[in-house]
C-alpha cells in the first residue's frame, strides 16, 4: 500500500540578484532545523495558488501580487508522499519576516549557505541553480572545441553540452577534459553513458530522445539533463528524475567544424525546468569547414 499523497503549495520568492528566501522549521515542526521554501498543505477546496499567497501571507508576512506556477512533483519520504506545487512570486507587498518565530535566510540557490535543506525542496533548489543560458556544443574531432566553448561562454552560457557522437568513448572523455580545464568557471555536462561523464570530470551527463526513452532510473550523477522531443519525453523525464530538459533534440553534427546552439530557460509551467532554442546555430568561424 502507497503512504498517504499531501498535496502542498510552495512559494519561490527570488531577489533581482538571483537570492532565493528559504524559513527554517521550528522547534513545533516536524524535521525541525532543515531549511525549507516558505509552503504549506493545501487546505479542501483551495487552490495552490491562493495556497502558496495564504502560507506567504502567515509565515513570512508578505502578500504576493503576482504568482506563476512553475513546477509540480512528488517527493516521497518514509512514511508519506509530498505533491509540491511550486509557484514563482513575481511581484510582492512587505518586507520578509518570520511570523512564526523561524529564522529566514536569503541563499544562492546553486550554493545555500544554511544547512541542511528539507530533501523535498532539493530538486526546486536545484533547478533554481540552473543558469539562464546553456550551450550545446557539436563536434566531431577534439580540435576547435575549447574555443567553441568559450565562445558559448561569452555569449553568456552558464553551462555546457559536449555532444561528440562521432568520437570514441576515450575521445570524447578527453575532449570533456580539456574543455573542464580551459573552462573551469563552467559547468560541463557530456551527453553519452554516466561512466563517461565520471571518467572525464564532468559536472553530470546529458541523454537524447531516444536515449532516454531506454532509460528506466536516473543515473547518480549530481546534474542529469535530457532532449526531448514531444510532451511524453518531458513526462519521462521527470519521471525518471531528470533535473533539465531541452524542448527540441540538439542538432546533429554535421560537419567537422565545432559549432553551438543556444538555450534560453522557458518560464511556462512544465513538469521539470525546460530550454528552448535561443538563437541560430554558430559556428566556430575560427577555423574552415
Amino acid at each position: 500500500m502507497s503512504p498517504p499523497l499531501i498535496d502542498v503549495a510552495v512559494a519561490v520568492v527570488q531577489e533581482p540578484s538571483g537570492r532565493v528566501l528559504l524559513a527554517e522549521r521550528t522547534a513545533r515542526q516536524v524535521a525541525a532545523g532543515f531549511w525549507e521554501l516558505p509552503g504549506g498543505k493545501i487546505e479542501p477546496g483551495e487552490a495552490a495558488a491562493e495556497a502558496a499567497a495564504r502560507e506567504l501571507s502567515e509565515e513570512i508576512g508578505i502578500h504576493a501580487t503576482g504568482l506563476r506556477p512553475w513546477l509540480c512533483y512528488v517527493h516521497a519520504f518514509p512514511t508519506k508522499r509530498v505533491r509540491l506545487h511550486i509557484h514563482r512570486v513575481e511581484s510582492w507587498r512587505g518586507t520578509p519576516h518570520g511570523r512564526e518565530g523561524q529564522r529566514l535566510a536569503w541563499v544562492d540557490p546553486a550554493a545555500p549557505s544554511v544547512a541542511p535543506v528539507l530533501p523535498s525542496n532539493g530538486r526546486a533548489m536545484s533547478a533554481l541553480g540552473l543558469p539562464r543560458l546553456l550551450a550545446c556544443i557539436d563536434v566531431n574531432d577534439v580540435s576547435g572545441a575549447v574555443a567553441a566553448a568559450r565562445a558559448a561562454r561569452d555569449r553568456g552560457a552558464g553551462l555546457i553540452i559536449v555532444r561528440a557522437p562521432q568520437c570514441a568513448p576515450g575521445q570524447r572523455v578527453a575532449l570533456a577534459r580539456r574543455i573542464i580545464a580551459a573552462a573551469a568557471d563552467l559547468r560541463v555536462l557530456l551527453e553519452g553513458p554516466a561512466l563517461e561523464a565520471q571518467r572525464a570530470g564532468a559536472h553530470g551527463a546529458f541523454v537524447g530522445p531516444a536515449n532516454l526513452r531506454r532509460s528506466t532510473v536516473r543515473p547518480n550523477l549530481p546534474l542529469w539533463g535530457a532532449a526531448c522531443s514531444d510532451s511524453n519525453d518531458l513526462v519521462l523525464a521527470a519521471h525518471l528524475g531528470a533535473d533539465f530538459a531541452i524542448a527540441t533534440p540538439a542538432h546533429p553534427a554535421s560537419s567537422r567544424t565545432p559549432h553551438f546552439t543556444m538555450f534560453r530557460t522557458d518560464d511556462t509551467a512544465a513538469p521539470l525546468p525546460l530550454f528552448k532554442t535561443a538563437d541560430k546555430t554558430i559556428r566556430d568561424t575560427s577555423r574552415p569547414s
